[in-house]
């Protein structure tokens, strides 16, 4: 019909004024209208029939904002253990603190299996709510998470020792513990902000999917968060987190 993408632009508009009441910000407003309308798709477009799609829109914005509400708590007791320089527990099973365990995984783990280990252990992500931030497929999600479980359960203080005496003896020299380093900072700084899509950004960027001023306008884009990328003279790309006082 041609009334059709009226009702759905009226539909969006609804949807983004009550987003806006949930958040406060106009930003995150859109981040949730966006993925609303990627889970709700299939009544937006038709394929799945609805007696009121506006009330399930806004149902299932509300869903999403008490998902979101309850992982940045979890972040946030993170963040607290993080900034007490405590070592994080719970479901690691380790006395690594938080530093030394992205250490770990930065050297242990694939960009994917790293994302979806802190996708699912920090911010309590399901496996398929995983997968479709990922734009991968659940089963996929699955095995990176099984795997890098397994990787970390492997993962002793020794080693983490030993990269500290590393990083102590070769920061000077070491192009790539430098590398290590930025990188670090960049996902530390993704943590204590509690911003889970920052994750996403960094594993595109380190696997290539999206190209440096693309990351620079999506995390400036996603809170503004005090995030910079820098291009050495051979092309190359780093990245560091700034924090705010």
């Amino acid at each position: 019909m041609t009334n059709e993408p009226i009702a759905v632009e009226e539909m969006r508009f609804t949807l983004y004024r009550y987003c806006l009441s949930l958040t406060r910000s106009e930003w995150d407003a859109e981040d949730l209208v966006q993925e609303t309308c990627l889970r709700a798709l299939p009544v937006m477009n038709g394929a799945r029939t609805h007696p009121n799609p506006t009330a399930y829109l806004l149902r299932t914005a509300r869903n999403i904002a008490v998902d979101q509400s309850r992982r940045k708590k979890r972040a946030e007791r993170v963040m607290e253990a993080m900034k007490r320089d405590e070592a994080v527990q719970s479901d690691f099973d380790s006395a690594i603190a938080i530093e030394d365990m992205l250490g770990l995984l930065i050297r242990h783990l694939s960009p994917l299996q790293r994302t979806v280990f802190l996708l699912k252990e920090l911010f309590g992500y399901k496996n398929a709510e995983t997968a479709a931030k990922l734009q991968r497929s659940e089963g996929a999600v699955k095995a990176a998470l099984h795997r890098a479980r397994a990787a970390v359960e492997r993962l002793t203080e020794t080693e983490a020792d030993g990269i500290r005496e590393n990083a102590a003896a070769g920061k000077d020299s070491d192009v790539l513990l430098r590398q290590e380093a930025d990188l670090l900072r960049a996902y530390a700084g993704a943590i204590r902000s509690g911003d889970p899509q920052a994750l996403v950004v960094l594993a595109n960027a380190e696997n290539g999917m999206i190209d440096t001023v693309q990351a620079i306008g999506h995390l400036h884009r996603i809170g503004q968060r005090h995030t910079t990328y820098a291009v050495d003279g051979n092309g190359s790309s780093s990245v560091s987190m700034r924090f705010a006082a």
